[in-house]
């Protein structure tokens, strides 16, 4: 399954902001110095001088990120990209003297009348190389700097997005299974209706389409209002009576208000489903028992049957393991089951915060 790249992180406006604010910095730390300024020089020299100086540490901050940082984060191994980045290093270094030396004696100088250098008698070219190496080095390491973190961020962003992905492609595949045993009895019950012509029929077959429309539509959905849900499990609890031919004992109670709260679908039908299937369900004596206790934001369910000892299989499909791996996915650190099963009984109860 391929997965979307991360989209580009909204920078501009940060890098915009700090580079007005370094402007104005320059400005005013010119301006409270006029000794480093030629007498006379008008205020708009000090913009566009500031302005200048602003390019150079923008070249500073800049081409290290491209020429150091990126082979350097590059996920290949070995000591080739440690060439590349000490060779991208010496390369900005370079451009960066080369572009101050452009700007102060080809622009400033010639155009502006600023000449930084007129009363430094200890000028040559080492010493400016050196200087220009000193002055901007700290710009450099801001650049660098800011490459780890972003590559680090786009990196985190990148392992959500796809632990975001493949966690909605395992919950569409849990979803999307059925329980074919439950459906294929209650299609067989309806059957014998239709074949004896029972006045029960239409109405099993309306409920059935109705249980089915849920499925289908309904449970792809993250989540859905409670009372859909509840309604599901009516409508399987009505169907497996028709398929006891009302010889269905369930104790079924139901305790606190439904004001709107939302469940993940499909994930309590799993355990009744398990109790038709595998437990003692026409025992008079020993009832299923289904209480469910709703909280404004919590639900718990305690659900109990007799087991059958006519069926040796266990658990499976979309039963036990599906609905733990839901649980995990949709409410980390929110649920809480347990699954006390004996030679002769199976009991789950599950606390949801909802």
């Amino acid at each position: 399954m391929s997965t979307a790249r991360p989209r580009a992180l909204p920078e501009w406006p940060v890098h915009l902001l700090i580079w007005a604010l370094l402007l104005v910095k320059d400005v005013v730390a010119m301006h409270d110095a006029p000794a480093s300024m030629p007498p006379g020089t008008a205020g708009v020299t000090y913009w566009l001088v500031s302005l200048g100086y602003l390019l150079i540490r923008a070249a500073a901050f800049y081409l290290p990120v491209w020429l150091v940082a990126r082979p350097l984060l590059a996920s290949t191994l070995g000591w080739q990209p440690f060439v590349r980045a000490a060779a991208g290093l010496l390369l900005a270094l370079l451009l960066i003297t080369g572009l101050r030396y452009g700007l102060e004696f080809h622009v400033f100088k010639p155009l502006l009348g600023f000449d930084n250098y007129e009363q430094n008698t200890t000028f040559t070219a080492q010493w400016f190389i050196e200087n220009s190496i000193r002055f901007h080095f700290d710009d450099v390491l801001y650049g660098l700097l800011y490459a780890v973190i972003r590559h680090n961020l786009l990196a985190e962003q990148r392992r959500r997005e796809t632990q975001q992905a493949h966690t909605t492609a395992e919950l569409t595949f849990l979803r999307s299974q059925l329980n074919p045993h439950f459906l294929f009895n209650t299609i067989n019950d309806i059957y014998a209706l239709v074949y004896q012509k029972s006045d029960d029929a239409p109405g099993a077959l309306l409920k059935l389409s109705e249980l089915l429309r849920y499925m289908l539509h309904e449970a792809h959905h993250d989540q859905v209002l409670l009372t859909r849900e509840l309604d599901y499990l009516n409508g399987l609890i009505e169907l497996q009576r028709l398929g006891t031919k009302g010889k269905l004992h369930l104790d079924y109670q139901l305790r606190g208000p439904l004001n709107g709260q939302l469940i993940a679908p499909m994930l309590l039908v799993s355990f009744v489903e398990n109790a038709f299937k595998h437990g003692v369900v026409t025992d008079a004596a020993r009832p299923v028992t289904l209480q469910l206790d709703l909280g404004p934001s919590t639900l718990n369910l305690c659900l109990h049957n007799a087991k059958n000892q006519q069926h040796k299989d266990q658990l499976g499909g979309i039963g036990l393991a599906n609905v733990r791996r839901r649980l995990a996915l949709l409410y980390p650190n929110r649920h809480t089951l347990t699954v006390t099963d004996t030679p002769t009984d199976f009991q789950v109860t599950l606390h949801l915060d909802l």
